[in-house]
Parts: C-alpha cells; structure tokens; sequence
C-alpha cells in the first residue's frame, strides 16, 4: 500500500522539489518555499499548526486513537553559492543553490505526508511534520525551539534524513551513537594599539598577537584533549589592517569548534577563552571571545537507529541498511532539537547512482546532482517507519 501512494503521488513532489531547486532561498529568507510547502499540505487537506515563525511550517496528521508522537524533520535553506550542474533545474538565483539537497529533504517530508495522511487510519498517536529553516546559518533550529515548538506539541522521538553522496541511492546509512559533530563560531577580537609601521615600539601589534595566538591556540587539541577524543578547531577567517604600512588597532579572528562529546566540548569552550586571553596579554594586547550559534553533538539513540534499519529494510529491500561507523565532524542543528525532545535520530539517504558520478562529488560542492529517485527511496523508508513506530 505505501509503495502504490508513493507511485500515485511521486510525481508531483518531483514536481515541488524542481521548484525549489530552480529558485533556492537562504536562511530565514524561505518565504517562497514556506508558502509552497504551505500550498502542498493544505491541497492534501493536512493541518498547520500556527507558530510565530517568519519561515518554516509544522504540521500535524492525528491517527485513528491516541498514541506516541513521532516528530519528523527536515531543512528547507540553500546555502550562498553558484550552481554549476548545468542541468535543466539548475537555480535560476545568482549565488544561491541547493547544493546540499534541502530541496530533496523537503519533497521527501512533503511525499511522506501525503501517503501517511491517507493512511492516518492505519496507525495510532500523531505524527507531527517540521519542515525547518536556517539550517545552514545554525540557527533555525534554535528559532523553532524560541518559537515553542516541541513545547506546545511535544514528541516522544524525532527523526530525519540527509542526503548522502557517499551513500548509493537506494539505500541508507544508519550509524548508532555519535552522529555529527556539535559546531560553536568563535570570534576573537584582540585589542592593540596602532601605529606607523616604522615605529614598531610605539604601537602594540594586533597582527603579531593573532599570529601568535594561531600556533598556540591548537596546543589546545594536541596536549589538553585525550587523542581518543576527536576534536577540531579551524579559524577560517583573519581580517586586519588597512595598508602595509599601518599598524591597525585591532584584528579579528573567526573559526568554529567541533566536537563528538559534550564534555570535551565543554571542556574547549572554557579553555579558548583563557589560551586567547594569556596569548594576547603575553603581546600587551587585550582579547574579547565570543561565541555564537552553538549546537550540541548529534547522538543517535542505538534503538531507534536498530529499528530505522529494519524499516529501511523492508521498505527497500535486503541490504538496503548500511551500517556505518564513522561519525561525521559536520554539524545539523537537528542536534538541538533533538536534544530537546531526548530521542531519535538523523540517518543518511543514498543518492550515489554509479553511472551518474556528478551525483557522487560531495555535500556544498557547486557540481554535485541529487537524482529525484532519492525522493521515492526516502519517503518509503519514513512511512514505514513511521507505521512501524505508531502501530
């Protein structure tokens, strides 16, 4: 019964998804893509729960009797940069794509509705939608959260799937335990004193200091942190200074942390601040850090990753479940949300075809293709699930 509606109605969410393909919105801007998820649910006769939110939509199908709720979320943001695919969908917006196939996580949400709607007699308990935004600015999630939701409808599990170019189409990867990294922005402003560039002595260099503070900072990972506990801290950015003759007044720094475990996390969150501050006072300089936008690690609970497998593989076949066991140090704010909830978990949909090796390039890359079949394997594998779970 769940493939012949995924037949019956798989076009259509081809249809949506291309639609967002071509014109792709970033973080907190989805107001097209909030509307046409919008259109979608009502058209199928499926209720919007009203929250105070600029983008992103939750929904709610009620089964026959009372029961758990599953919570099922995916993102729905493009991220700022140019497609290059050359295909016939590809973006019509400048600097702006799906290059991490939220389109494709969407239309696998919106065709997951549609099927479990018809078949709301068939299970007990709800099943409550979250189509998110902001993931790719980490703080969509978060938003949701402020805006109650999980609050005024909690659930007993949450779940999601993400595209995966390293994963073949047609199947899933199922890691239990650690999933994704936690991701924290650190900014660090240092403070010195500028100068003409002859006179060295006069000035405190804020340049100096950061460079400094650059070698130093990374002792963190190597000698307070046990090797057996992955970790990874990149600055990325470096800004200072106006000309080669001018020592500036300050210079700031931007990276992000990531983590597998809480208390490392913790642990480096207390510790940045004090290295960046001895650094910067061992060059007369003065340091302010600041962190921003923070996200726990994604943990998958070892049941429901066991149980997802099954439904993985009875919906697609024998062997369709990959067990993976390296865990990613990419970050999903699905972390914070399913933090707040306490269970569930975040499996990979395969969309590798081998013939097709544009679809096996990788995540944010301007040349990678998500094929649309992604959408038929994804929503089987939620629907049965979710039938499984609400039975």
């Amino acid at each position: 019964m769940i493939q012949k509606l995924i037949e019956d109605h798989y076009n259509e969410a081809v249809k949506v998804r291309r639609e967002l393909h071509r014109f792709p919105e970033l973080g907190h801007q989805e107001l097209r893509t909030t509307e046409r998820i919008r259109q979608f649910l009502e058209a199928a006769g499926i209720e919007i729960l009203e929250y105070p939110l600029k983008t992103g939509i939750v929904a709610r199908i009620c089964g026959k009797g009372q029961g758990e709720t599953l919570a099922v979320r995916e993102d729905i943001d493009a991220l700022p940069m140019e497609e290059c695919t050359g295909l016939r969908i590809a973006s019509c917006r400048p600097g702006i794509s799906h290059a991490c196939g939220h389109d494709i996580h969407t239309a696998i949400l919106l065709l997951t509705a549609k099927v479990l709607n018809e078949l709301k007699e068939q299970f007990h308990g709800t099943l409550l939608l979250i189509f998110q935004p902001a993931e790719e600015t980490c703080d969509g999630a978060r938003g949701m959260l402020q805006a109650g939701v999980l609050k005024r409808h909690p659930a007993d599990q949450i779940i999601g799937l993400h595209c995966s170019p390293s994963v073949p189409l047609g199947r899933v990867g199922i890691i239990a335990g650690e999933n994704n990294a936690s991701c924290d922005i650190v900014k660090i402003t240092i403070t010195g004193r500028g100068g003409h560039g002859a006179h060295p002595e006069d000035c405190v260099d804020p340049l100096m200091a950061a460079g400094f503070l650059l070698t130093q900072i990374q002792t963190l990972i190597s000698r307070e942190i046990s090797p057996m506990k992955p970790a990874v801290l990149t600055f990325g950015q470096l800004t200072a200074g106006t000309a080669p003759n001018i020592i500036p007044d300050q210079a700031f720094l931007c990276g992000t942390l990531r983590t597998l475990d809480a208390k490392v996390r913790g642990q480096l969150l207390e510790a940045i601040p004090r290295m960046a501050g001895n650094c910067c006072r061992a060059m007369r300089a003065e340091c302010r850090t600041v962190f921003e936008n923070g996200m726990p690690p994604l943990v998958n609970d070892p049941r429901i990753a066991a149980q997802f497998a099954e439904a993985a593989e009875k919906s697609l076949g024998v062997g369709a479940a990959v067990r993976l066991t390296v865990p990613s140090m990419g970050s999903d704010d699905f972390s914070c949300l399913l933090e707040q909830c306490g269970r569930g978990g975040q499996f990979l949909i395969g969309t590798f075809n081998p013939s097709r090796p544009e679809t096996g390039i990788g995540l944010h890359n301007s040349k990678n293709v998500f094929p649309d079949e992604t959408i038929g394997y994804g929503a089987a594998v939620l629907c049965r699930y979710a039938l499984d779970t609400l039975m």
